[in-house]
Parts: C-alpha cells; sequence; structure tokens
C-alpha cells in the first residue's frame, strides 16, 4: 500500500476504552464475585479499581500496537485473526502483570488464589476482547483513502471532451 495508513483519532480511541470498559465490568464484577466467593461490593470495587487501570494501558497499548501494525504495512482494523488474537493476549499479559499483586492486597487472598481466578478471567477477557474488537472494527471502521479510489470518482464525474 502506497498511501499512508489512516488510524483511529484519540476521540475513536476513548469512545472504544470507555464502551469496552462499561461492559466489562457488568460481566465481571459479579463473575469475580462468584468465583472467590467475595461480597460484590468489595470485587465490585475492585473492578473498578482494574477497570481504570485498564483504561490507562489500553489506549496506549492500542496505539503502540496499531503503530506496529502500521510500520509492516498492515491496516489496524483489517486485522486477521491471528493479529487479533496476539493483540487480545498481549493486552491480557500487561494487565494480568499489573493486577495481580493489587488483586492479593485488596481480596486478601493468596498469590496462587489470584493467579488461578486470573487464568479463568484471562480466558474470559481475551475471548471477549477478540469479539468485542472484532466487532467495534465492523461497526466503526477507519476508511482508508485511496487515490486510485478518488480518481475513478473524479473520471465518473467529469465528462470526457473530444
Amino acid at each position: 500500500m502506497n498511501q499512508p495508513i489512516i488510524t483511529r483519532t484519540p476521540m475513536d480511541r476513548l469512545r472504544h476504552t470507555l464502551m469496552f470498559e462499561a461492559l466489562l465490568l457488568t460481566l465481571l464484577a459479579p463473575m469475580m464475585s462468584l468465583m472467590l466467593n467475595k461480597d460484590i461490593v468489595d470485587v465490585g470495587m475492585l473492578s473498578v479499581v482494574i477497570s481504570l487501570k485498564a483504561m490507562l494501558i489500553n489506549p496506549i497499548f492500542n496505539y503502540l500496537f496499531d503503530r506496529y501494525d502500521v510500520r509492516r504495512g498492515r491496516v489496524p482494523t483489517e486485522r486477521k485473526l491471528l493479529g487479533r488474537v496476539i493483540h487480545a493476549m498481549g493486552m491480557e499479559v500487561t494487565l494480568t502483570a499489573t493486577s495481580l499483586p493489587l488483586i492479593v492486597w485488596w481480596l486478601d487472598v493468596t498469590f496462587m488464589q489470584a493467579l488461578v481466578v486470573d487464568m479463568v478471567m484471562i480466558f474470559a477477557v481475551m475471548t471477549y476482547t477478540l469479539i468485542f474488537n472484532w466487532g467495534y472494527d465492523r461497526v466503526f471502521p477507519v476508511l482508508q483513502t485511496s487515490v486510485h479510489t478518488s480518481t475513478q470518482l473524479s473520471a465518473k464525474a467529469l465528462p470526457i471532451e473530444n
């Protein structure tokens, strides 16, 4: 592709992050509460803190991953399944590394308990991330401009003179 690849705007990234986290929170807190047999309020507050942390990390991670795609000549919103799986896994590894100590401290559980719960959550959140991002890219695509396309449109719009 000879044209520069257009990526998401900061406002689009903010919309993505807010939608992603709001939906995830409604799924995450009840699931963690059941798995840990902890009060939904405690788990809910922890989920909000983890969500806020993720909202700080998410746009930075996504921006860097998009730049990685662009440097390789790939349009980020047109990622294939493998690229989406790698993206989701990378995000989850980053979030897990920053969340486990917080979970252990907040809920007063052992590292192993937190790790087991987190492993289940990782699978659920990675699946959610994959589906959410794929859907988001379909609902809110980043349209790429093309000189070839605009030349064709201009040629059709202008009458040919002899």
